[in-house]
């Protein structure tokens, strides 16, 4: 009696050890294969943040009608994009950068060059732009409101936004691409030290088509 109990307890061990050794490479294989659908079957956007930015000037005069106001500014703002993906790289046409106030855009002449962005990598780049009475001829009186209010605060609520085409590693389509960024600007002294920027997430608009 004894040996036929031994004899069943060391094959219910052995059992159990192919069970586990099953269960584990079962596991592993499972999680290769998730591991491989992110990294190659989905894809995702490239996630985006405005780094820093400084306002150094932010001058309105308003006209009547408003359409006949002018602005003069200078601000510098450092953005990032950053491509989440494990294998797929994204490629992108010229990037072109606007500045808007209220919502009206002051200035449109910024751009960043086409690059290419490598999975799992951070792109970052500096904007700066200028203008010295330059006229704002969709400005409404709201905005010139608005301006008034901020002006004396010396905080300015602007928004930037990137408008791009990307193109994912080995995909075919084309993809239309929009970052916002709405950022809280303190207007400062050249002179004085600048003050903190408190680092801002951005939204990124993809177009809702196959492949994007």
């Amino acid at each position: 009696m004894a040996f036929w109990e031994d004899w069943g307890k060391g094959d219910c061990d052995c059992g159990w050890k192919k069970c586990l050794i099953w269960t584990a490479a079962i596991a592993g294989v499972g999680g290769l294969i998730v591991l491989l659908v992110f990294a190659f079957a989905l894809v995702f956007p490239p996630k985006a943040t405005a780094d820093d930015a400084v306002l150094l000037r932010f001058a309105l005069s308003p006209g009547s009608p408003p359409s006949n106001s002018t602005v003069s500014y200078n601000a510098t703002v450092t953005l990032s994009l950053r491509n989440p993906n494990l294998y797929r790289g994204i490629s992108y046409d010229p990037v072109a950068v606007a500045f808007s106030f209220n919502g009206t855009r002051f200035d449109e002449s910024a751009t960043v060059p086409a690059f290419y962005h490598r999975p799992r990598k951070t792109a970052t780049f500096h904007v700066t732009v200028g203008g010295a009475g330059k006229p704002v001829p969709k400005l409404t009186a709201a905005g010139v409101a608005a301006f008034r209010a901020e002006n004396a605060t010396g905080r300015f609520e602007v928004e930037v936004r990137l408008d791009t085409v990307m193109q994912y590693k080995a995909r075919k389509a084309r993809c239309p691409l929009a970052v916002i960024c709405p950022l809280q600007l303190q207007l400062v002294d050249p002179d004085v030290a600048a003050t903190a920027f408190q680092r801002t997430k951005c939204t990124v608009l993809r177009a809702k088509k196959s492949g994007c």
